[in-house]
């Protein structure tokens, strides 16, 4: 039997707004998508764009906006057989679609959705528009989803002790700590909820419209299959000998004067006296081989005209038998104003397998012989250019050289990319609750959104503070200062940004299960569990009858 406890909004859903009269939200929110998908049809009639596409979109309005009143009514149905907890989860959830909040939302996020699918240019090829579609859509969907958290769990918690709803909570017996714990799983709910919706219509856009498309040519159609909606398991080449063991070699054989030299390159960034002052022998060798590993690093990376480089791949001990050919994905760098070379490469297998040649063209693939892997799962292959190419060839620094292991599904991949999402989102929602424990709704907002800011922003600011200046700098100790605090900041949320699928989604590449084990460990369970402690531990003390500015 569904349960009488709530939290104090419950009390107001009885009264009027409750469960009940939230019903109507599967009607209402159809009829507005259906009308929504009727704008589109009369701007259909005027541009030639949307002619072809009114259709898909009025069907996934549609079908999303169900999606999403069915779930809602459903989780609230679900909570009403719980306890406290489920109690004050369903209130919430009930307040979120009564105020409209939640459908207002779900209204600007399908409308960005649709509008990326529908306005592009006809030109441009379609690998292009669906990896910016899924691209700009996962960032749309993530920073809309992450405001709404913020604002939903900062105002959830001090509205409710501002507008002194929280008093009622004294004659009911439900605890802080229960009370906290079904704001938020009321919270992780319904961006469950959201989460699905927003999977749902970024799926239909890209697999059933963009995908859909008519391909530029047979390289556009290839690279939609191939390259963007599959998951691959991708081995990064390693050059051989290993750079590592070159620095080594080359500091041997150097002297100590051209260390010198070396290190003072390697310190060419720092502040002006220092470069010019003398190096100890300590600073001049790990100078030495810092410049050394970033030289040498981007030489591997490049093959001369009549050179040649060699690269391995490790842990490829299954396709050793498995017969079919290995594909190697090639990726060069950009080189503006020179054009793209037209000689073929040719790469020679160390266990004796059969020569392979291919043409460098931007992004492609090669074939070679799986009979090459030896026994341990490595692969040796040697690419030359020839001598009368008209330039060097440069592979890109990022995936530049990497070999197919396995292919899965996109979709698994896109669930496990939006899986991560909810992760984060289950963190901000317990960040909020913490916030508007001590801190009033505009105060608990301004701190919860920088805390994301230095968490997604942390590489950059990383590599900011690694610029930043000593204490003689003309910034002195306050320089030190705000370049120590940022790192310690930047260092200690470093895990939100690190796991990002994002740029693994739109490029084709496997966000494995192992991966999300890790992103749930660390984010899900020691982060969201440190601050739902803290948060107990706050709002238990707190004198509920203070207001918190």
């Amino acid at each position: 039997m569904p349960t009488e406890m709530s939290s104090p909004t419950a009390e107001k859903d009885r009264s009027g707004g409750g469960p009940e009269r939230s019903l109507p939200l599967i009607m209402v929110l159809p009829v507005a998508a259906f009308l929504v998908a009727c704008l589109y049809e009369l701007l259909a009639s005027s541009s030639a764009v949307l002619e072809a596409s009114s259709v898909r979109v009025t069907g996934t309005l549609l079908v999303c906006c169900s999606i999403f009143s069915c779930l809602c009514w459903l989780a609230k149905w679900l909570l009403g057989f719980g306890g406290q907890v489920a109690a004050v989860a369903r209130a919430l959830i009930s307040e979120a679609t009564r105020t409209r909040v939640a459908p207002a939302f779900l209204a600007v996020l399908f409308s960005a959705l649709a509008a990326l699918a529908l306005f592009h240019s006809p030109e441009t090829p379609v690998r292009y528009l669906l990896q910016g579609y899924l691209s700009y859509s996962l960032a749309i969907t993530s920073v809309l989803a992450g405001l709404l958290t913020l604002l939903l769990s900062c105002r959830t918690l001090s509205h409710e002790i501002e507008a002194k709803l929280i008093e009622t909570l004294a004659v009911k017996p439900v605890g802080r700590g229960s009370y906290l714990a079904g704001k938020w799983l009321g919270l992780v709910i319904l961006n469950g909820i959201l989460l699905s919706v927003a999977m749902s219509a970024i799926y239909i856009f890209s697999v059933h419209h963009i995908a859909t498309l008519s391909p530029r040519d047979e390289k556009d159609a290839e690279a939609i299959e191939e390259e963007i909606l599959t998951a691959r398991d991708l081995v990064s080449a390693q050059a051989h000998p290993p750079v590592a063991e070159q620095v080594e070699t080359e500091l041997l054989g150097k002297t100590r004067a051209a260390i010198e030299r070396l290190a003072h390159k390697g310190h060419r960034h720092s502040h002006a006296d220092e470069a010019e002052e003398e190096l100890d022998e300590a600073a001049s060798l790990d100078g030495a081989r810092k410049y050394l590993l970033k030289h040498l690093l981007r030489r591997s990376r490049s093959i001369a005209p009549g050179k040649s480089r060699s690269f391995s791949f490790e842990g490829l001990g299954e396709l050793r038998e498995g017969g079919s050919p290995l594909r190697v994905r090639y990726r060069l760098a950009s080189q503006p104003g020179r054009a793209l070379a037209s000689h073929e490469l040719t790469v020679t297998m160390s266990g004796g397998g059969r020569k392979a040649a291919f043409t460098p063209a931007g992004i492609g693939y090669f074939e070679l012989d799986p009979s090459s892997i030896d026994e341990s799962g490595r692969l040796r292959i040697t690419i030359s250019n020839p001598a009368d190419s008209p330039r060097t060839v440069i592979f890109s620094s990022r995936n530049g050289l990497e070999a197919l292991r396995a292919r899965n599904g996109f979709t698994g991949n896109l669930l496990r990319a939006l899986l991560v999402v909810w992760i984060k989102l289950s963190f901000l929602s317990m960040l909020g609750l913490l916030c508007s424990s001590f801190l009033g709704f505009p105060v608990a907002v301004l701190l919860c959104g920088l805390v994301l800011l230095i968490a997604s922003t942390s590489p950059f600011l990383l590599q900011a503070a690694d610029m930043g200046g000593s204490a003689d700098s003309p910034g002195g100790f306050f320089e030190v200062f705000a370049t120590t605090t940022t790192q310690a900041l930047a260092n200690g949320l470093g895990r939100y940004s690190e796991f990002d699928p994002g740029l693994r989604l739109i490029d084709g590449r496997q966000f494995s299960w192992s991966e999300l084990s890790r992103c749930f460990l660390w984010i899900g369970l020691l982060w969201t569990g440190l601050s739902g402690a803290l948060a107990t531990l706050v709002y238990r003390r707190r004198e509920l009858a203070r207001i918190q500015v």
